[in-house]
């Protein structure tokens, strides 16, 4: 089977998906691509029986001739916010995620969803079954190794997200100075805080003392840095808006580091329930004091197994 996926190539989690899926893809003994959608590669994946979209499809394979699989990278919620910010702020011929969506809701020949919770929502919005696919990763790289040297703070806490909202640190920066005064040699490390954003957190952040006993860092750490900060802290939270799992927290996980979401991600060793931040500062604190059990998490799935579901949707889609 020839397989092409589309995606700038930019280094998200986005394109980083796309990337594993093929690199699986071939593994299960296919010809797999990833291509962006903004470079002359049309006539490179013009033999493809399948075409995968993560982001933007050529115009060349509009139409019903080609097979096309639509991967829902983006929440409901997070499509739709973006679609509004995106038209207030940017005014006409803004990018619309919404009406993208839609689009290959209605004309893709399959669906996929990462989140169950996800997934019933885009049903909603679809004629078509939508597909589950497990989000796997490549756990011969994310697993413990041994540590350059143990993050400061008993305990450490890191956090590293993309400052989307959705996922946005913010509730951890309210709570922090009432966790730390209960917790005083805790110490939050907090990476990937985008520069063009710290006009408005480190105001915050000094101003209710969550700087103090905070490291925080502008820069998304590449893959071996991350996976070395996974296994020199005590503890990783990610906190995905309707306890949603994302890649990060699945690294983690495999990497040996107890995993902190809200409530629902079944990744996690621990929940926070969504409210009042008071409340939630509490229920983090007894994790870090160590009085709070640990849940039962599911296992972390891996990327053959994201591609032989995949295969299978494929392998539908064109009998």
């Amino acid at each position: 089977m020839n397989i092409a996926h589309w995606t700038e190539l930019n280094g998200s989690g986005m394109g980083r998906m796309a990337e594993e899926m093929a690199i699986a893809e071939i593994s299960c003994g296919h010809n797999s691509h990833v291509y962006s959608p903004f470079l002359p590669v049309a006539e490179l994946a013009a033999a493809a029986d399948i075409h995968v979209i993560h982001q933007h499809l050529p115009d060349q394979f509009h139409g019903g001739r080609y097979k096309k699989v639509y991967v829902t990278h983006g929440t409901p919620e997070h499509v739709f916010q973006s679609a509004v910010e995106f038209g207030l702020n940017q005014g006409y011929g803004a990018s619309d995620p919404l009406i993208i969506s839609q689009h290959w809701l209605n004309v893709a020949d399959a669906i996929v969803a990462w989140w169950p919770r996800a997934r019933a929502i885009w049903q909603d919005l679809c004629h078509k079954p939508v597909d589950l696919v497990p989000m796997g990763i490549d756990l011969d790289f994310w697993k413990p190794v041994e540590s350059r040297g143990k993050y400061a703070g008993t305990p450490s806490v890191l956090t590293a997200e993309n400052c989307h909202y959705i996922k946005w640190p913010l509730d951890l920066m309210i709570m922090w100075p009432w966790v730390a005064f209960e917790v005083p040699l805790a110490r939050l490390h907090m990476h990937y805080l985008p520069r063009d954003q710290h006009r408005w957190w480190f105001p915050w952040m000094l101003q209710n003392g969550a700087a103090f006993k905070t490291y925080v860092s502008a820069n998304p750490l590449p893959w071996p840095d991350l996976r070395n900060a996974f296994c020199s802290t005590d503890y990783y939270c990610g906190l995905v808006r309707y306890g949603d799992f994302n890649r990060v927290c699945l690294e983690a996980r495999a990497s040996g580091t107890k995993v902190i979401s809200w409530a629902g991600n079944e990744y996690a060793d621990f929940w926070l329930h969504e409210g009042d931040q008071r409340e939630m500062a509490k229920e983090l604190t007894a994790i870090l004091k160590g009085d709070a059990m640990p849940r039962d998490p599911l296992p972390v799935p891996s990327r053959k197994e994201m591609a032989k579901a995949m295969i299978a949707i494929y392998e539908r889609v064109l009998s």
